[in-house]
């Protein structure tokens, strides 16, 4: 029996985005608080992801999936620091849903996304 996967989104995530994650494992939304056992982090470049919610993401988060090309939004050494993997989503806009399934699905599987920071 496998265990299912928990993923928060960010409070910023379109529904177009988040509804091409249901089949990867439970979703929720981030709030202040993100439930321990989360193993991924997934989150738009309007998002602040600084070193203060980095060092607030329970230690079982492996990955910040970003749905976006850019990554100046992430603080990659604090990202780093704690063990954190990045992906992004190169390519165009309509692309960004599947490539955020595709990145958050080769983790998952095979522990490293497919676009890689």
């Amino acid at each position: 029996m496998t265990q299912t996967v928990e993923i928060a989104l960010s409070p910023n995530m379109p529904p177009e985005l988040a509804s091409q994650l249901v089949t990867l494992g439970r979703l929720s939304t981030a709030g202040h608080c993100i439930s321990p056992g989360t193993r991924v982090f997934a989150c738009t470049v309007g998002d602040s992801v600084d070193a203060s919610l980095i060092n607030r993401l329970p230690a079982t988060v492996e990955l910040i999936a970003t749905a976006g090309v850019e990554t100046d939004h992430i603080d990659l050494d604090a990202a780093r620091t704690r063990g954190i993997r990045i992906s992004n989503t190169p390519g165009t806009t309509q692309d960004a849903a599947l490539r955020l399934k595709a990145n958050i699905a080769a983790f998952l599987d095979r522990g490293l996304p497919l676009d890689r920071v």
